[in-house]
């Protein structure tokens, strides 16, 4: 897949990203997480034809494949957000993609940045994700450019983060520490 293949995990982008694959083309930078990855795996289907979306949503539990980097591993989830990716199949309506996902096992699960797809920490979750989700995540929404009723701040490129404002500015979401809010899940 060209997505695993060019583009990388960056751990030092803020929450999942922006998902602006416009900008991420024009600079070169294809580096970033979740939202940014699959944004360009988005894109790239419908520039081909195949209808595509990303979905937003929440890991819940740990990953069933065992990942320390792809579950939710503690009871609080503020922090567990997680885009992923759908492509409509004609006879098989919307199937699960998640590229990032493969990007992150390569990152981040290990001490060593594993670059290849065949790596048997990496293959398996490779072949898994490129037609399946885990069900450790539900998805909550696949909107863009939201207009949040009575906010004062601009539209949200997506809807994945709580969103608060307080003296009609906006409170950094992609802060929990600084940022209260919990979720949790039993």
């Amino acid at each position: 897949d060209w997505v695993v293949a060019n583009t990388y995990r960056e751990p030092k982008v803020r929450g999942c990203g922006e998902g602006d694959i416009k900008t991420m083309l024009e600079t070169g930078n294809l580096g970033g997480k979740c939202a940014d990855l699959n944004a360009i795996f988005v894109g790239l289907c419908r520039a081909a034809g195949v209808p595509a979306r990303d979905v937003y949503g929440l890991r819940l539990a740990p990953s069933a494949f065992g990942y320390k980097e792809l579950g939710a591993n503690s009871a609080s989830l503020k922090g567990a957000q997680h885009c992923r990716a759908e492509v409509y199949l004609a006879g098989l309506g919307w199937v699960a993609m998640d590229p990032a996902d493969v990007a992150k096992v390569q990152r981040q699960e290990t001490a060593e940045w594993i670059k290849t797809t065949d790596h048997p920490v990496v293959a398996p979750v490779n072949r898994a994700l490129y037609g399946g989700w885990e069900g450790n995540w539900v998805g909550w929404n696949m909107g863009h450019d939201l207009a949040l009723p009575g906010a004062q701040g601009p539209e949200l490129g997506f809807l994945m983060y709580p969103v608060a404002e307080t003296g009609g500015q906006r409170v950094d979401s992609y802060n929990p520490d600084d940022f209260k809010y919990q979720i949790s899940a039993r």
